[in-house]
């Protein structure tokens, strides 16, 4: 591949995300173009489940609950007004503790 190639190969596949300060630059990876594409599938089945955990269903079957371990970051994401009004106060609470510490 020559200077050029190179240089429009980094323009495609480098992933910026100025919001959470990452970039991921992929493109001297050996991967075929078809790759990303091949994937999608796969990527969307992913963002699925995702979805699902994040509004509640149960992730571990053999203890029938719930993962919620990131609604303690962001508990607007939680599957109830209630337990997100708990998250808060929580967290309220061991800041309050963590100050007069």
């Amino acid at each position: 591949m020559d200077t050029l190639d190179l240089w429009h190969r980094y323009k495609r596949y480098l992933c910026a995300c100025p919001s959470v300060g990452l970039e991921m630059d992929i493109s001297r990876m050996d991967f075929p173009e078809s790759y990303l594409a091949e994937q999608e599938p796969a990527i969307h089945r992913a963002y699925d489940a995702m979805a699902r955990l994040e509004s509640g269903a149960i992730a571990n079957p053999d203890e029938g609950r719930m993962v919620g371990h990131y609604w303690l970051r962001a508990p607007e994401l939680a599957p109830d007004q209630a337990m997100a009004s708990t998250i808060r106060a929580t967290v309220d609470e061991i800041k309050r503790f963590a100050a007069k510490v």
